[in-house]
């Protein structure tokens, strides 16, 4: 049986998952946008896509590094090797691709910009310090069932009253 929080809400997605400000099929149109600028590194575009959301936004090596294999896959990006690195740069057929998809290339990357819509910086700050405030409580001394139970209880009723709103 699933452990939902959501109790059948539109558009709640259940417990453990999350919406992403970006699915990986438009993933890939930032990516070769950020390729076609200049070459890349995989771990560079991670970083990169942080930066453009500020922070809101960070996709795992595990949803990048398949995109590259992908893209080089589709002919849009060939690999240069540096030492031990793999160096991506768009080719003639991603240029192409790019130019076909200019209206969705500049919807997503506004997307990606937006990092969830204006005003959410307090909210931004305030997830961080949460974070931070789990962690360090966590790591602060072993914590006994009790308090973990009791922790999760915490960010279980946070969850259902953010849903609720």
């Amino acid at each position: 049986m699933s452990m939902s929080t959501c109790d059948g809400k539109p558009g709640c997605q259940g417990r453990g998952r999350r919406a992403r400000l970006l699915e990986p099929g438009l993933l890939r149109y930032v990516v070769l946008d950020a390729i076609a600028q200049q070459p890349r590194h995989g771990y560079e575009l991670i970083k990169l896509l942080q930066e453009q959301s500020g922070g809101w936004y960070t996709p795992s090596a595990g949803m990048i590094y398949p995109m590259l294999t992908l893209l080089e896959d589709l002919g849009y990006v060939e690999v240069q090797l540096q030492g031990p690195k793999k160096l991506y740069a768009i080719t003639a057929a991603g240029r192409e691709f790019l130019q076909h998809n200019q209206a969705l290339v500049a919807a997503v990357r506004e997307r990606l910009a937006s990092g969830g819509g204006a005003g959410v910086e307090p909210v931004r700050e305030r997830l961080h310090a949460l974070r931070e405030a789990v962690r360090s409580r966590v790591r602060q001394r072993p914590a006994t069932p009790q308090e973990l139970d009791r922790i999760t209880a915490v960010l279980d009723r946070a969850i259902a009253e953010i849903q609720a709103i």
